[in-house]
């Protein structure tokens, strides 16, 4: 900070109340330094800065400062770049995860790492939010409308849109917009003012990094899900498995429906199969079992260890028993549990209540 004489026009240290030139009282000023070449340097809210001088500027000198006042160039410079950097980070483990079928590992990865930028850069935002709206001349405690449910971010978005004040107000003096040209960023020691080409391509790939993010969403669930579900299964247990798995289930009650019991076997895990004691007993209880229809299969559970891949379904069943000229129906709710065995998906079980994964 400096002080300004009015009377011979001559910045002075900011200790001296009077000109040492002419002995007139001084004016406290913005004014951070008088470079060498003589060019009078402000703080840097007054210059149109280029991007990575607004990113360094916010996250570095001003981390947390809400004092003064911040230009709109300069929050929604900051604002692009922190869309940028969160929705490209996750279009890149996304896009990695649709395309190598890795799991939830990169997701979940990719959850930390967002959770770990976006807790240390939303204080930033929020200091930048504060000092913008200094700059229209309200108050910090503007900032809470952001509480309120539904229309409190949208009123509090539109008041950081509005035009600063042009005259000085409580939080500082009235912001300067001054252009960084090339000569002035050699002495500032900074970068020359970012074109509207610069600001044009940015948003461009903003756009691009959303429509990745959104391809790779589209690319883990099922095309008739639009549901997380679709996308989480499928990340987790690969591509085109829940609808395998269903296949599975609902083929296995049409074979024993149609009295089909070697089909239906085929269906159950291989390790049952092996036994002909199991299998005999699977065979009487199928006999004397009433017809079943599957009404819906929702996915409750799914699980991943190593290349063991489970599955387990909240179905929701249609038993229908014929007697004495009656037909009775009754519905019934079991979880089935499916596990995938050499590429085919196949029935582990059915249970009564959610089993355990070690079951």
């Amino acid at each position: 900070m400096k002080r300004y004489c009015d009377a011979c026009r001559h910045y002075c240290d900011e200790a001296a109340m009077f000109c040492p030139i002419c002995g007139q009282y001084t004016v406290a000023t913005e004014v951070e330094r008088i470079a060498p070449e003589g060019d009078v340097i402000y703080p840097f809210a007054h210059y149109q800065m280029s991007y990575k001088d607004t990113f360094l500027y916010v996250m570095g000198k001003k981390f947390m400062d809400t004092d003064g006042r911040a230009s709109r160039r300069e929050f929604f410079q900051f604002l692009l770049l922190w869309h940028i950097a969160i929705v490209g980070l996750l279009a890149v483990f996304y896009g990695l995860t649709a395309i190598f079928h890795t799991g939830p590992y990169l997701i979940g990865l990719a959850g930390l790492i967002v959770a770990i930028l976006s807790l240390v850069s939303l204080m930033s935002l929020a200091a930048l939010s504060v000092r913008r709206l200094h700059d229209t001349g309200k108050s910090s405690a503007t900032l809470l409308l952001f509480l309120i449910p539904f229309v409190g971010p949208l009123i509090l978005l539109g008041l950081l849109c509005l035009k600063g004040q042009p005259q000085d107000n409580q939080y500082g003096s009235a912001l300067q917009h001054i252009i960084i040209d090339k000569r002035l960023a050699s002495i500032m020691k900074v970068s020359p003012t970012s074109s509207a080409l610069t600001t044009r391509v940015l948003v461009g790939l903003l756009v691009i990094v959303i429509c990745v993010f959104g391809a790779s969403l589209r690319a883990m669930g099922p095309a008739n899900e639009v549901f997380p579900d679709g996308w989480f299964t499928n990340s987790i247990v690969g591509a085109g498995s829940a609808e395998a798995a269903r296949a599975s289930v609902q083929n296995y009650f049409d074979a024993v429906n149609n009295k089909d019991y070697d089909k239906a076997f085929t269906y159950i895990i291989s390790q049952a199969s092996t036994n002909p004691v199991e299998k005999q007993k699977w065979l009487e209880s199928m006999k004397q079992a009433p017809k079943v229809d599957v009404v819906s299969l929702g996915i409750t559970r799914v699980s991943r260890t190593g290349d063991l891949k489970r599955i387990v379904f909240d179905a929701n069943l249609q038993t229908t028993k014929v007697g004495a000229g009656v037909v009775e129906s009754t519905p019934m709710k079991r979880y089935i549990s499916v596990i995938e065995e050499n590429g085919a998906w196949h029935i582990e079980g059915f249970y009564k209540t959610m089993p355990d994964d070690d079951k």
